[in-house]
This record gives C-alpha cells, sequence and structure tokens, in this order.
C-alpha cells in the first residue's frame, strides 16, 4: 500500500510533469470557456427570439447574462490554473 501512495505523493508533486500537465489543461479550458460562452450565449439568445420577456429581461439579454457568468466560472478556472503553474514554479528555470 505504501508503493501506491508513493507513486501518488510524487505524481501530485508540484514540480511533476502531471502537475505541469494539470495546471497547461487548467488554463487551456478555463480560457475557451470564458471565450466562447458569451458567445453561444448571444448565439442562443438570437436562435430563441421570443416575444416572452423572462424575468423581465428579454430573451437576448438573458442568455447572454448566462453566457457572462459561465464565462466568468471559465476565467476563474484559467486564473486557478495560472497561479497552480506558478505555485509549481513552472515558469522558473
Amino acid at each position: 500500500m505504501s508503493d501506491v501512495s508513493a507513486i501518488l505523493r510524487e505524481k501530485n508533486r508540484k514540480g511533476s510533469p502531471a502537475h505541469r500537465t494539470r495546471c497547461i489543461r487548467l488554463m487551456l479550458v478555463g480560457s475557451f470557456i470564458g471565450l466562447f460562452a458569451p458567445i453561444f450565449g448571444y448565439l442562443a439568445g438570437t436562435i430563441v427570439r421570443a416575444d416572452v420577456s423572462i424575468g423581465g429581461l428579454e430573451p437576448l439579454l438573458f442568455w447572454m447574462l448566462i453566457g457572462m457568468f459561465i464565462g466568468m466560472a471559465g476565467a476563474g478556472i484559467a486564473i486557478l490554473g495560472a497561479l497552480q503553474w506558478v505555485a509549481g514554479r513552472h515558469n522558473l528555470p
């Protein structure tokens, strides 16, 4: 059992290649979500294009707002990956 825990400890160490890969993956996924979620929210709002307002908001504004919230969550994921990258000292030679 100690062999498995030693392997996992080495894999999750801050300077390990697995940690570097996880940081890069978080930054890329978060950036793509942060970039494309508002665009897809706008697209969904134009597709719905109903005459009924949702909670006093036009459908285009409502879906754009949802896309902005999802985009903010994506930007938070990207920032979390960047902070882990800096904490792991991958940016230093």
